[in-house]
């Protein structure tokens, strides 16, 4: 009992010295601090080399500022600066990482933090042409970064067209690694819309030597694959030679230089490169090979779900059919042959090429110029330069056609007298129809060797083609690009040389009234080698469902 009364005793005292210490201890009223980090005019994407400038919105829970602050400002983890504004110039990549800001009350020990997402890319992911060339027998890519520069005009400043020139991209981001040698073609698809591997376009490279067909990242310029192990047995089929690699939303088709297609649907447009090529079955259409050498491909037209061929095989177009972004269906591989909905108008014309039976013409060329959606439908306008091969008489056969081939509308087919001697007769003739043609681009771009023709579709009849530029050398390649509303044509040739040309509305109305004009070449630069392949590389895709 004396232990028992002893602990008793123990325990009541404690406790009593613990409620009479309560409210002994000094608190400091906290001057919260809450912090809004607001970016340059809503811009959340930067690219390397850039400054970054914030200037943190700070709201005190006392409405005053407390003096003992401490900042520090970090980006992915890492500090990048102790000063209460940001001015950052950038120096570190990340895609969607915290760029973080925290303050320290010295007074009291305690940090607030404010936290945005943004992206740093590379500088070569931007928007640009890149250039695909053989130079001292090597492979090399070259990217070309639309920019302006300042120039004095009638003593008045303005700004104009211009590239920012990297040469020989792949192998400054490499440490000097070469691709190979004799290349023969690039494309550019995009692997994710939001959050996924890269949201910058990459490139298909097709080349002969050295690495072969390649897969490289738009944003570091890394090889990510190579087209050879992504087939099922672990190599190329016998006798496939690649000459084109295309890609949709989850189909890859990969043309051999005999036009035979081999395919592959991804598991996931996130996760690319992710499935294999089948070696035993080609894409074919009523049990026969298709042939792939004339695609139709506009990176920007996903919402047409797949894409249009003429197939010199059965004579007639068709439609690779891929993801329908409307319903969430998967139709990848799919091969559908358009069905004629206007019948009367071969009725009223019978002497016109059936765009389903093209038996007696010759196809030189066929691309997309517009396109128009409609709820879960989708039509896309089609023009191409065709002969008939009995006569020899060069057309303008204009259509269109739905998504899935559920209808085809024959609009127009149009005798083009003025081609004649220009397309054909053992000339190489290259062509590059304008897309976005109801924005003012009524352009279908044609060379005969070292001469560039441009026929404008609204102009006059009997005065549409226009010869545009008399090039030293052939042209080797030709690319309407700079997005979808800028007017500008990319010109390779086979000595090197590269040309931005001018297709804005007063410059082609004084080619036609004068013959030139000082401002149709608006960019040129030289020693690329021999120019094998010229294209507009997005940085991101432009007006489809991704």
């Amino acid at each position: 009992m004396k232990y028992i009364l002893a602990i008793l005793v123990f325990v009541v005292g404690l406790l009593s010295s613990c409620y009479e210490d309560k409210g002994n201890y000094d608190y400091q009223i906290m001057n919260d601090i809450i912090i809004t980090l607001p970016l340059p005019d809503g811009n959340d994407v930067f690219v390397l080399g850039d400054e970054i400038n914030i200037q943190p919105e700070l709201t005190f829970s006392q409405g005053v500022e407390s003096e003992s602050l401490t900042y520090s400002w970090t980006f992915d983890g890492t500090e990048i600066s102790t000063e209460p504004v940001l001015k950052w110039i950038v120096d570190k990549e990340g895609q969607y990482k915290d760029l973080r800001l925290a303050i320290k009350d010295q007074d009291t020990g305690v940090t607030y933090y404010g936290t945005t997402m943004i992206s740093v890319t590379s500088v070569y992911v931007n928007d640009g042409w890149v250039v695909l060339s053989e130079k001292d027998g090597k492979t090399m890519l070259s990217y070309l970064r639309s920019t302006t520069k300042e120039v004095e005009e009638d003593g008045n400043k303005k700004n104009v067209y211009d590239c920012a020139v990297t040469k020989d991209v792949y192998a400054l981001s490499n440490g000097g690694e070469m691709l190979g040698s004799t290349p023969v073609s690039i494309n550019q698809h995009f692997v994710t819309q939001w959050g996924g591997q890269d949201e910058t376009s990459w490139l298909w490279l097709v080349q002969k030597g050295g690495q072969g067909c390649v897969d490289i990242s738009g944003s570091t310029y890394h090889t990510e694959g190579r087209l050879a192990d992504m087939f099922i047995n672990g190599g190329y089929p016998e006798g496939f030679e690649p000459q084109q690699v295309y890609d949709l939303y989850l189909l890859s088709m990969a043309v051999g230089t005999d036009g035979r297609i081999y395919t592959r649907v991804k598991e996931s447009y996130e996760l690319f490169n992710t499935s294999q090529f089948l070696n035993d079955q080609v894409l074919s259409y009523n049990g026969n090979p298709i042939d792939g050498t004339m695609i139709v491909f506009e990176p920007s037209f996903m919402d047409q779900y797949g894409v249009l061929l003429y197939d010199k095989n059965s004579k007639r177009y068709l439609q690779v059919c891929d993801y329908d972004s409307y319903t969430g269906a998967v139709y990848s591989g799919r091969v559908t042959a358009p069905v004629v909905q206007n019948e009367e108008i071969y009725e009223a014309h019978p002497n016109w090429a059936r765009i389903d039976d093209m038996v007696g013409y010759k196809v030189h060329h066929v691309g997309v110029y517009a396109y128009q959606e409609y709820g879960s439908n989708v039509d896309g306008g089609y023009r191409a330069v065709i002969e008939k091969e009995s006569t020899g008489e060069l057309y303008i056969q204009d259509f269109r056609i739905s998504n899935y081939g559920k209808a085809a509308t024959v609009v127009s087919q149009n005798e083009v007298s003025e081609l004649k001697g220009i397309i054909g007769n053992g000339a190489k003739n290259l062509y590059s129809l304008c897309f976005y043609q109801e924005e003012g681009k009524p352009y279908l771009l044609i060379s005969r060797d070292n001469v560039l023709y441009l026929y404008k579709f609204d102009g006059d009849m009997g005065k549409r083609l226009i010869k545009l530029h008399t090039f030293t050398h052939n042209v080797t390649t030709i690319a309407t690009g700079g997005g979808s509303y800028e007017q500008y044509a990319g010109v390779g040739t086979e000595d090197g040389e590269f040309y931005v040309l001018n297709l804005y509305k007063d410059v082609i109305e004084e080619v036609i009234k004068t013959g030139d004009s000082e401002k149709k070449i608006a960019f040129k630069e030289r020693d690329f080698g021999n120019i094998v392949q010229v294209i507009y590389k997005l940085k991101t895709v432009r007006g489809g469902s991704w």
